[in-house]
């Protein structure tokens, strides 16, 4: 029986926490013996989650700096300065010692976190462990890529194996490290299809005011509320140009992030707060896609966006920016659904005003090819794939 250790930052509300959570449950826990390791305990949302089978651990198993000391630091306060420096040395140091005594009995250990712990994973004890990483966004946009792109590549070189969520991103990979190819594996991410269309149906622990909600005309967009990666302004563009003919249609954003300040000073700006309302980020947002009239995904560039795949499966019509990497290919090259130009309000606006409309020919093409769409995603077929690289390792 093979020993892996999973590592990634938490169980918390997020794409690639739903992915990891998905992989821990389906995997043969016959074959594979596993451990997860986790950065950080506040990242705990779906903790209860976890398969019995699998032990976990915590590296950093509390906040040890505190928010305010990272910004007392950024003033001119060398005291502060000082202490920032040597607190998140310390953290480091726990992380090192939690990681080292957790995963001394593996025999593979996964980066699951796009290489954000490859330099952890290659802090070898006497046995040679296999390493693998695990990317879900475009390489370029790595942490600091640029800074870091020599090291970053050593360590790649360093990998056995290192997964591509969709063939774009392999392709971009090759051309950035031409010298990996041959580490390189393209999986897609697993789906639950009968438990995300179940989930959906689930309207039970919502409040009155949220079921009210729910029967109102509207759109969505699920995302993380950052505008680094995310063009929230593309979509408010479009849909304030769709108001003029759909006055009684209102947008939902389903996500929580660094610019939501923002993001309200825009919506205020525009006028638009009593149509462009911000919810939160919900634990369970699959009732909130199901009961959308379209799902929107205005980005700047991606890994493998699974709100896509999740839209598919809850069979919603699709408008999203054709941005690196994943919408093309989960889309199809808009055979599943409407790709339009990153910044172009107008294109993405016909598109609203079309795919509203029951008798669009395009939202019917859509609709008629969806489950041809989702079978790519399916937890059965890519659990086997999954299963198939740990077992050649």
């Amino acid at each position: 029986m093979k020993k892996i250790l999973f590592y990634t930052s938490g169980v918390g509300l997020g794409g690639v926490e739903r992915v990891i959570l998905e992989i821990l449950k389906a995997i043969d826990k016959k074959k594979f013996d596993i451990k997860l390791g986790l950065q950080y305990e506040n990242e705990n949302t779906f903790e209860n989650e976890i398969p019995k089978e699998i032990n976990y651990k915590y590296m950093l198993p509390q906040v040890i700096i505190d928010k305010s000391l990272y910004y007392r630091s950024k003033k001119k306060n060398v005291f502060y300065k000082v202490l920032y420096s040597f607190m998140l040395k310390y953290e480091k140091y726990l992380i090192k010692k939690n990681y080292l005594e957790f995963s001394k009995d593996r025999d593979i250990v996964i980066d699951f976190k796009s290489g954000d712990f490859l330099k952890l994973i290659e802090l070898k004890n006497e046995e040679n462990k296999k390493q693998i990483c695990w990317l879900h966004g475009e390489i370029t946009k790595l942490n600091r890529y640029k800074e870091r792109k020599n090291k970053l590549k050593k360590q790649f070189k360093n990998c056995d194996k290192i997964v591509c969520i969709c063939n774009e991103m392999k392709e971009n990979v090759i051309k950035e490290i031409p010298e990996i190819e041959d580490k390189l594996e393209m999986i897609y991410n697993p789906f639950n299809i009968e438990k995300i269309r179940k989930l959906s149906e689930n309207i039970f622990e919502l409040s009155e005011e949220e079921k009210e909600l729910l029967t109102d005309k509207y759109i969505i967009m699920v995302s993380r509320l950052e505008l680094k990666m995310k063009d929230f302004f593309t979509l408010f563009k479009a849909y304030q140009k769709i108001l003029l003919n759909n006055n009684d249609l209102k947008l939902y954003l389903l996500g929580e992030g660094p610019d939501r300040k923002k993001i309200e000073e825009e919506i205020k700006k525009m006028n638009l707060e009593s149509k462009i309302l911000l919810l939160g980020m919900k634990k369970n947002p699959y009732p909130w896609i199901k009961n959308a009239k379209l799902l929107i995904h205005s980005s700047k560039h991606e890994g493998l966006p699974t709100v896509l795949i999740e839209a598919l499966i809850l069979k919603k019509i699709i408008i999203s920016t054709n941005c690196p990497t994943g919408p093309k290919e989960i889309l199809n090259n808009g055979k599943y659904g409407s790709l339009v130009n990153i910044g172009d309000y107008k294109a993405m606006a016909d598109e609203i005003y079309d795919l509203l409309n029951k008798n669009s020919e395009k939202r019917n093409q859509y609709l008629e090819y969806i489950n041809e769409a989702i079978q790519r995603f399916d937890s059965k077929i890519i659990i086997k794939q999954i299963e198939k690289v740990l077992e050649e390792l």
